[in-house]
């Protein structure tokens, strides 16, 4: 029993060292921090201590991020920096992304960071906007005439590329099934009702995460 308590005693005491040990790491980063004006969370110190030795460099690199936007967390930094990513760079690029007044979050500029994007073209893409138009979609003796401006959303446009062909094909079906079904007797209501229905958000979402710029759909008797 006395060798059980013993055995006991030594762990908690392991265990409260090892706590001290970590409090201390950070307390020492969260000071290292306060000495050049970087407010820090607990978490954002704690993250902190990942470091050997936080390099001047790296947290002159963090103040100026938290003066740009105070919301991004320093532990998506570290990380970053971890991943073997150049700080310096990534501010130099989330200061590119802000003056061309894009939308984006910290986080998938890190992915994008990491993944060697060029920041020039992600701009491009960013603040690009596509143009889809069907002219004529004849169904049960009626046309229907559609088109959509949108855009893909800053967090995905760098990976994707949306395929107009394929989406007018998948758009083209949707209008001739509302065509089929729907109300004919009001052709502004079956409009509204196949843009809220079949091609709303969630639909432009699912499709390559776009959002709507435009849309138009008119129907008239064939």
């Amino acid at each position: 029993m006395d060798i059980l308590l013993l055995v006991l005693a030594a762990a908690a005491l392991f265990g409260l060292a090892l706590l001290l040990a970590n409090l201390w790491s950070i307390g020492v980063a969260w000071k290292r921090a306060k000495g050049r004006d970087l407010s820090v969370s607990f978490g954002e110190a704690r993250a902190l201590t990942k470091f050997f030795d936080l390099e001047e460099d790296f947290l002159d690199a963090c103040v100026e991020f938290k003066k740009n936007d105070p919301k991004i967390s320093i532990k998506d930094i570290v990380h970053h920096n971890m991943a073997d990513g150049d700080t310096k760079a990534l501010l130099t690029h989330w200061r590119q992304l802000q003056d061309a007044e894009v939308n984006i979050t910290f986080k998938s500029l890190v992915l994008y960071d990491l993944a060697g994007k060029d920041m020039n073209q992600l701009i491009a893409n960013l603040n690009k906007e596509y143009e889809l138009i069907i002219p004529e979609i004849e169904e049960s003796g009626l046309k229907a005439y559609y088109y959509c401006k949108f855009k893909v959303a800053g967090d995905s446009s760098g990976w994707i590329t949306p395929d107009l062909n394929t989406f007018k094909n998948t758009i083209e079906e949707k209008i001739n099934l509302a065509l089929l079904t729907g109300d004919l007797s009001d052709f502004e209501a079956l409009a509204n009702f196949i843009k809220e229905e079949y091609l709303n958000e969630k639909f432009w979402k699912s499709l390559c995460h776009g959002q709507i710029i435009d849309q138009q759909v008119r129907i008239t008797k064939g």
